[in-house]
């Protein structure tokens, strides 16, 4: 499940946690310690990713600036999840309809990601990284 949060959620919790939810969030923490401490370099590297995306969005939450461009925004949130549907890539890479179009076809151009149709709801496309994809596993 990505952390990241998209423009327009700001200040609204997660669906696991209401508003003021420490246990919540002391339950992340925890599990991040736990896994930095766990099998080595893989987990530490999601780690840093991860802590770039909340980088990103505490920059965004707080300035209005943000520090990775919508490509990055999803091309690191596929690395971390695997495969997602368009639309919750939409919304992690925080554009419009439109906007996220012109996005998805950069990347799918670029030979970063790969679109298919869904086996359960053939209305759906899932998104996913191309296997040559140079996002490294571990450290950034």
């Amino acid at each position: 499940m990505p952390i990241i949060k998209g423009p327009g959620s700001e200040g609204r919790p997660s669906a696991r946690e209401a508003p003021g939810d420490s246990a919540a969030q002391a339950e992340r923490q925890s599990t991040a310690e736990e896994q930095g401490a766990g099998s080595g370099d893989d987990i530490s590297g999601e780690q840093s990713w991860r802590n770039l995306l909340e980088l990103d969005a505490q920059l965004f939450d707080h300035k209005k600036i943000r520090l990775l461009t919508p490509e990055a925004r999803v091309l690191i949130n596929l690395r971390i999840n695997g495969s997602m549907s368009v639309t919750a890539a939409m919304q992690l890479a925080g554009v419009s309809y439109r906007g996220f179009y012109a996005v998805l076809e950069r990347l799918k151009q670029a030979g970063l990601v790969g679109q298919v149709t869904d086996s359960e709801d053939h209305r759906v496309r899932n998104l996913s990284l191309e296997p040559s994809t140079p996002i490294p596993p571990a450290k950034l």
